[in-house]
């Protein structure tokens, strides 16, 4: 026979109010420890399961379960694992705070769980659009973006500082005498199946260069994130139409995938790299350190980033063992660091 809500009052002699709002954590509701200890303790014991509203039924347990929702497919992930490192060190938190994660399955009516039981947060990892999101918050109100900030009045989010790390690049290019410095990226994120946002390095990069008189439009390489080749076709032809003297010293990359892109292209038309032209990428993964040259490149602290975002989901989630210990959003701003290794080095004017 099903547990409810009057199985419970029957045995603990308390009312069905107030054994509503304190198994729902109600912030207004005021009881005493012991009153709160013998509610949960009974509804576990009994394994009472939540209403029937919206959201997953769930058995009364101590462990917190956090969804995961994903932007990109696996396959898409093997091309950009920017995304992939994200999941894991939020997995790899998960496991070491003793919390369950479960991974929402992707449609087109958005996400769902694959799991019977409830969850107590979700966090996003990349860019979503409308419909997705409502999705998620049938599942849960709890949701944590990790990589985008799409709702700051509703749900928490951490994002990393694209100005700063910018910033950071072409202040060191600027250093080494770099000032023909290009970009290679695309003009948005996000297609039909997200939310569409203007890719913030690329716009960075612009008013950056453009406040210091520098910035040339055919010094831009419209170009996708995940496509090697398609960037070392559109770079070679770019470079193959310039004369020597108005061609870039120096490229930013809005990742690693397009750093790599763009060295094969160097590679092809006798460039040498950082000897002729200087490269600066984004996301600092193990591919940076990998690549021949090694790629300067500008960290995110993915770790960090995975691991703050974990603990906001924590801080807001209802469980029968932990109150919420907030009621309102943050936005947390990771500032990022350039970590210089051999795809750059000083300007040498060629004679």
């Amino acid at each position: 026979m099903a547990v409810t809500l009057k199985t419970l009052a029957e045995h603990t002699g308390f009312s069905l109010a107030t054994i509503s709002r304190v198994l729902n954590n109600d912030p207004s509701m005021t009881v005493s420890e012991e009153t709160r200890r013998i509610i949960f303790d009974t509804a576990k014991k009994l394994g009472y399961a939540g209403g029937s509203g919206r959201r997953t039924q769930r058995i009364v347990t101590d462990t917190m379960t956090i969804g995961i929702a994903e932007m990109l497919s696996p396959a898409e992930q093997m091309a950009d694992p920017y995304f992939m490192y994200l999941k894991n060190f939020v997995e790899q938190t998960c496991y070491e705070q003793k919390m369950q994660t479960v991974m929402l399955r992707a449609d087109s009516d958005g996400y769902h769980a694959l799991s019977a039981s409830g969850i107590d947060g979700i966090i996003a990892i990349g860019y979503f659009s409308d419909v997705q999101i409502a999705s998620m918050q049938m599942l849960s109100n709890n949701i944590t973006f990790l990589d985008s900030s799409p709702d700051e009045l509703r749900h928490d989010s951490v994002v990393l500082n694209f100005e700063l790390g910018m910033k950071q690049a072409l202040d060191y290019l600027r250093e080494l005498g770099h000032s023909r410095i290009g970009f290679i990226g695309p003009k948005r994120l996000g297609d039909e199946t997200k939310r569409i946002v203007r890719e913030p390095r690329r716009r960075y990069y612009e008013h950056y260069m453009r406040e210091r008189g520098l910035f040339r439009p055919d010094l831009v390489i419209e170009a996708p994130m995940r496509d090697q080749m398609i960037v070392e076709n559109e770079f070679s032809m770019r470079l193959r139409a310039m004369e020597r003297d108005s061609a870039p010293t120096a490229i930013v990359t809005v990742n690693e995938e397009c750093a790599i892109g763009a060295i094969h292209a160097l590679r092809k038309l006798q460039v040498q790299v950082p000897t002729d032209m200087s490269i600066v990428s984004f996301n600092d993964t193990v591919m940076s350190s990998v690549v021949e040259p090694p790629l300067t490149s500008v960290s995110p602290h993915l770790d960090f980033m995975a691991a703050t975002a974990v603990h906001l989901v924590m801080q807001r989630a209802s469980t029968p063992a932990h109150r919420p210990e907030r009621r309102y959003p943050q936005k947390i701003v990771i500032p990022p660091a350039l970590v210089r290794r051999s795809s750059t080095a000083p300007y040498i004017e060629k004679e």
